[in-house]
C-alpha cells in the first residue's frame, strides 16, 4: 500500500491506543471525539485490510499485524519528536514533562517518597508514572522509549543499555513481636517451623533467595500467598505469619505496624539496585536530568 493514503493523525491515533488500550483515552490525547477516532480507524482498517486492534475484556488488544504496526509507529513518531525536540534545554523548574520508570513494589515504597518530595520543591510540574516490570519483553519499552529508566535487580538489560549501581539492599525477615517461635530471637529451625507468608509479585531479586535457600535443603512452609507484596506486613500482627523481605522496606514498615525485623537465619550477601536506561536516551537533557536525580537522591 501506499504510505500517501495515511494520515499523519492517525498515526497518532494507533500510537495511543496501543499504549492505552482505550479509544476514549487515545482520542483525547490525540485531540478527537470518540465517534471522529472510531471512524478513523474504520477507515485505517479498510485502507490496511486489517482488523489492526480488537476489543477484548482487557482493552483493544492488536493483531498480530497490528502490533507489528504499532511498534514501527512509535519508534518513527519518538524519532519525530526527539528531532524536533532535540536543540530544546531542559528546565525541571518549568517543565510539565511525564517520566515512566519500571519499579517494583518494594522501590516504590523506598524510593517514591523521596523522589516525589525532592519534585515537589524543585520541579513542581513533572509528573512521575511508574510501571512493573513485565515478565516479557522487558527491555522493549526503553528501547523505543515507552519508558525512561528501570531501577531493580535486573539481570535482563544488557547489549544497548547503561546502568549505574544506586545501593545494596540485603534481606530480613519480619514478625509479629509476640510470635513465641522468635522468642530468642531468629534461628534456622524456627525458619523452618515458621508458616511463611509469600507473594507472587514483585523483585526481580527474589529468584536468589529461593535459589539459596534450596541450595540449603530450606524449604519454606507457605501458609499464605497473595498477590501483591504490599499486603503481607499488614497482615503479620497478630498471626503466626513470618515474611521475608527486602531490609530497607522492612524497616519502613516496622515504623507503622508493630513488626518484628530479624536477620535471616542464612547467610545470603546482599544484591545490588541499579538504575537502568537505553543508549538512545543517553544524551537526552530530559532523560540525563532525571538520572542525575535519582543518584543524588539514592545512591550510598
Amino acid at each position: 500500500m501506499h504510505i500517501d493514503k495515511l494520515e499523519f493523525t492517525q498515526l497518532r491515533l494507533l500510537d495511543a491506543i496501543s499504549k492505552t488500550r482505550r479509544i476514549t483515552l487515545a482520542a483525547d490525547q490525540v485531540g478527537m471525539t470518540q465517534s471522529a477516532a472510531s471512524h478513523s480507524l474504520g477507515r485505517l482498517r479498510q485502507v490496511l485490510q486489517d482488523p489492526i486492534f480488537v476489543r477484548t475484556s482487557q482493552g483493544m488488544e492488536p493483531t498480530p499485524y497490528g502490533e507489528i504496526l504499532c511498534v514501527a509507529i512509535s519508534e518513527a513518531l519518538q524519532l519525530i519528536h526527539t528531532g524536533l525536540e532535540g536543540k530544546k534545554l531542559f528546565d525541571p523548574k518549568t517543565s510539565t514533562h511525564t517520566f515512566t520508570i519500571y519499579m517494583s513494589e518494594a522501590g516504590q515504597i523506598e524510593l517514591l517518597p523521596g523522589l516525589l518530595e525532592y519534585l515537589r520543591l524543585n520541579a513542581p510540574g513533572i509528573t512521575i508514572h511508574v510501571e512493573r516490570l513485565p515478565e516479557k519483553n522487558q527491555n522493549q519499552a526503553l528501547e523505543s522509549g515507552h519508558v525512561d529508566t528501570a531501577i531493580g535487580h535486573i539481570t535482563t538489560m544488557t547489549n544497548g543499555f547503561y546502568q549505574r549501581l544506586l545501593f545494596h539492599e540485603e534481606y530480613v525477615c519480619i514478625a509479629d513481636p509476640n510470635n513465641p517461635l522468635f522468642e530468642n530471637g531468629m534461628t534456622l529451625d524456627a525458619y523452618k517451623k515458621a508458616k511463611h507468608g509469600l507473594a507472587n509479585s514483585s523483585g526481580m531479586a527474589h529468584w536468589r533467595l529461593d535459589q539459596h535457600l534450596l541450595q540449603q535443603n530450606i524449604i519454606r512452609q507457605s501458609n499464605l500467598v497473595v498477590p501483591e507484596f504490599l499486603a503481607l506486613p499488614f497482615l503479620i500482627p497478630g498471626s503466626e505469619l513470618v515474611v521475608t523481605m527486602p531490609g530497607r522496606v522492612a524497616k519502613k514498615f516496622a515504623k507503622i505496624i508493630p513488626l518484628r525485623v530479624m536477620p535471616l537465619p542464612v547467610k545470603i550477601d546482599p544484591y545490588d539496585i541499579l538504575l537502568f536506561w537505553h543508549e538512545r536516551v543517553h544524551k537526552d537533557p530530559a532523560n540525563q536530568w532525571l538520572r542525575t536525580v535519582l543518584a543524588t537522591l539514592f545512591r550510598n
